[in-house]
């Protein structure tokens, strides 16, 4: 089993080090004389620089955390905590662009305050702490928030922030309980509320005049506009809404995701049961494709209060609870789903005033959220147009817009779950079986975007898309999407637009769940199984080809429809593994048939399709570009020729065929039809016959001839991290490859300036589990490392064992946690 361990030293804000079994000491200092049992925290980093954490109480073990983690990631969480603060005008400037959530970001910092101010003005963070849970938090989930808070504030006041990122800058300043409240409400609104900032901010009444901004002592000399801007509404009727904002990894709201077999980003996971293991016990993969940058990274940890949470894995920067991860019994993971957490509202407008609209017969008046931003400069002021559905959006990609006669109001389903969320996923990390965790998330329905792929030590297998889904059933849909756009819009992109002229319309509502308007467990796809579970971003439907899931509503997602290159490669691979035909090892899996077989980097996309792709060139050996430049082909031809069809280092011409598919056209790219009785390899016949195949060819070396890139270069010599200067060459693809690497390919968008061949998006944290009877025994790698701080010893480490297919053990008991003998362990007193 390939695992490297090595290490360096520990960060050290600790004020006594501590000798543990096989830890050579640090420096020695006195014992501080408030530490006692209550407030004893024991942080100890293993030699890969992923600290495990242990309190006797939640509050305690809130503050280690953020101990631990701010030596890592504290500029990271602090610029968003201006985000969140709706400060970024105000430090930043108007105009540039917010903190990203996912690969680019599109909202501006004054539209970003804007959303942010309404949030923090709308009396929502009082209104969840004050109701009992599940929306309010628990007891030990308030605990570990507080206590985060103490943490960060802790090291903040210690002196020893050495990020040059933001250290001494104006921004950085202690946090609150309401920026850690707003920091979850950010997670769980990425894909709903979040898509929709700037397109809530634009949303003004036919005759209205742009926004203004009004300096505190002398008359503004330019405006500022609202062009991008945000705001929530408050929710007036069972269902809940929201003005919301975006997500890493979902797709946007009203896109064309393309057919050609390129996916969407998004993650695989693979639960193993005991009838595909070696040894008849559970098995997980774990692999989100999420950004490189920015907040939504991953950060791994153990977090321990002995008797009541034991849990190892990652969680999302400034989330104090473990995402995806295991404990003794279980493991899991997530997946973006396919199922939407918002639909659109289509208002009808009383004739003569656009800011009124039909319910019933009976005109309402839309409600008004005016808001103001410090700019830095002087005062920028905004209004949003809420209503009994949501706040009015204008979605040009939808073609949705403010008129006279008709306007758009975003629902979303997520608008009260931050707590309720948290309340989940302390649970889920205290359950002990897959039938367990489903009973969780049975309870509180408050996933907001993911499916969740879980194996137990009983060698169960489980599979659900149970979340925070609009209680929207095909029924609603048939009867209440208006004819004309909106139905064009359902057709096309799955997007669903009821009709807000009357109440008949509203989301249904089912028993037992913690809030109106959503589906309960019984209306959403989940399974358990003993043989395997897989998701790879498409929709419920093939969890485990072999017994596929009947429809469900379509707001969830579609069944017999065309599957994704990674749906697709992964049942492949799973397949030859069980048979033991894939040449790593004996059939059925074990922790390294796993790790070899996700390492592989296999290209399901050029195994379809080049060699079709190098035939036509080779009889067309040249072609003209989009921008009419004549190009001769024959060098590339030989180049894809000798092209291995994996995602390897070493895979020369793979940057060649990279860029080839990503200028593919996504319109009649196959030759063959889908078959819904074989959605595992159709369609798979690539149309040589259009000639923007070719095109895209001649488009791709003029590219690379741009960029000074070799014809034949290998994603080694293109794909990189960089870091402090040193580029780390990164393996992984995206061209239908399980490990998605997405880098900056010169093709502009949000990453036209970042540096070519740049990592931005794609696998980050890898866990392979396996459930023993003795515990759980597990390797990974955090793709891109457990720190942001340049200056900090993890900031690298494990980027450059990814770059070399190597494992780091993550121990979990005691014993795992000894053999390690690079551990470095620190004690200090939770304040």
């Amino acid at each position: 089993m390939r695992t490297t361990r090595f290490g360096s030293g520990l960060l050290a804000i600790t004020v006594v080090a501590v000798v543990m079994a096989g830890c050579s000491a640090s420096s020695s200092s006195p014992t501080p004389a408030n530490i006692t049992s209550a407030n004893r925290v024991t942080i100890t980093r293993d030699s890969a620089g992923i600290p495990h954490i242990t309190a006797n109480n939640f509050n305690a073990l809130g503050y280690g955390e953020a101990l631990a983690f701010s030596q890592d990631n504290f500029c990271t969480l602090a610029q968003d905590f201006v985000t969140v603060n709706a400060d970024r005008s105000k430090y930043f400037g108007p105009d540039s662009l917010s903190l990203n959530y996912s690969a680019g970001a599109s909202d501006t910092n004054l539209t970003s305050d804007f959303y942010w101010q309404s949030v923090k003005t709308s009396g929502m963070l009082a209104k969840e702490l004050n109701q009992p849970p599940p929306l309010g938090p628990l007891p030990q989930v308030l605990s570990v928030y507080n206590g985060f808070v103490s943490g960060y504030n802790a090291y903040l006041k210690s002196g020893k922030l050495k990020d040059p990122t933001c250290a001494g800058k104006a921004w950085v300043r202690p946090i609150t309980l309401s920026d850690m409240f707003l920091r979850g409400y950010q997670v769980v609104i990425e894909a709903s509320s979040a898509q929709f900032i700037s397109m809530e901010a634009k949303a003004t009444p036919p005759t209205a005049s742009p926004a203004t901004t009004t300096p505190a002592t002398t008359p503004a000399t330019t405006p500022a506009t609202t062009t991008p801007a945000t705001t929530p509404a408050t929710p007036t009727s069972a269902i809940p809404t929201s003005a919301s904002a975006g997500t890493p990894n979902s797709a946007a709201p009203v896109a064309d995701f393309g057919s050609n077999g390129n996916d969407t980003l998004g993650s695989n996971g693979i639960g193993i049961g005991s009838q595909d293991t070696v040894a008849g016990d559970g098995m997980l993969l774990t692999n989100p494709h999420f950004p490189w940058r920015g907040t939504e990274r991953f950060w791994m940890a153990q977090l321990t209060v002995p008797g009541q949470y034991n849990v190892e894995g990652g969680t999302l920067e400034g989330f104090p609870l473990i995402g995806i991860g295991f404990n003794q019994h279980l493991a899991w993971t997530h997946t973006v789903s396919t199922s939407f957490r918002f639909t659109f509202y289509q208002l009808q407008l009383v004739p003569g005033d656009p800011t009124s609209y039909y319910v019933d017969g009976k005109a309402q008046k839309m409600g008004r959220v005016t808001v103001s931003v410090n700019t830095g400069h002087g005062t920028a002021e905004h209004t949003y147009y809420t209503t009994r559905w949501g706040t009015v959006a204008d979605v040009d990609r939808a073609g949705y817009q403010w008129t006279n006669s008709t306007a758009y109001a975003v629902a979303d389903s997520m608008g009260d779950d931050s707590y309720r969320a948290a309340n989940q996923y302390l649970q889920m990390g205290q359950a002990t079986s897959v039938q367990n965790l489903l009973a969780v998330e049975s309870q509180y329905l408050a996933i907001p975007t993911f499916n969740t792929i879980a194996s137990d030590d009983s060698g169960h297998a489980y599979y659900g898309d149970v979340g925070n889904t609009p209680n929207v059933p095909l029924s609603l849909i048939t009867a209440c999407t208006p004819p004309g756009l909106p139905q064009l819009v359902y057709k096309a992109d799955g997007v669903v637009t009821l009709d807000g002229s009357r109440t008949s319309c509203a989301w249904g509502n089912d028993p037992g769940t913690p809030v109106p308007g959503i589906f309960n467990a019984s209306n959403l796809p989940h399974t358990i199984r003993t043989d395997y579970v897989e998701n790879s971003n498409d929709s419920y439907w093939l969890a485990n080809p072999s017994a596929p899931f009947p429809a469900y509503s379509p707001i969830i997602g579609d069944v017999n429809v065309v599957q994704g290159l990674r749906t697709r490669l992964g049942n492949q691979m799973i397949a030859q593994r069980v048979a033991g035909t894939d040449g790593f090892g004996p059939p059925k899996f074990t922790l390294g048939s796993l790790q070899s077989m996700w390492e592989s980097d296999q290209s399901l996309q050029a195994q379809l399709v080049l060699g079709s792709l190098v035939g036509a060139c080779r009889a067309n050996p040249s072609a003209t570009a989009s921008n009419g430049t004549s190009v001769d082909l024959a060098a590339a031809c030989n180049a894809l020729a000798a092209y291995d069809k994996t995602g390897t280092l070493d895979a020369a011409g793979g940057w060649l065929f990279s860029e080839w598919a990503a200028y593919a056209p996504k319109g009649n790219f196959w030759s063959d039809a889908f078959d819904a009785a074989q959605p595992l390899t159709t369609p798979s016949q690539l149309n040589v016959a259009n000639p923007a195949i070719l095109t895209a060819l001649a488009d791709a070396v003029l590219n690379l001839q741009t960029n000074h890139v070799a014809l034949d270069a290998t994603y080694g010599d293109v794909q990189h991290a960089t870091r402090n200067g040193t580029k780390i060459p990164i393996p992984g693809c995206d061209t239908g490859c399980f490990n998605a690497i997405y880098a900056a390919d010169g093709q502009g968008g949000p990453l036209a300036a970042a540096p070519y061949g740049e990592v931005f998006e794609g696998s980050s944290l890898v866990m392979t589990t396996e459930l023993t009877p003795g515990g759980p025994v597990a390797q990974g790698i955090l793709t891109y490392s457990q720190a942001t701080d340049p200056t900090s010893p993890w900031y690298d480490n494990m980027t450059k064992l990814y770059s070399q297919k190597k494992w780091v053990s993550l121990p979990y008991t005691a014993a795992q946690l000894a053999q390690d003998h690079g551990t470095k362990t620190e004690t200090v007193a939770a304040t």
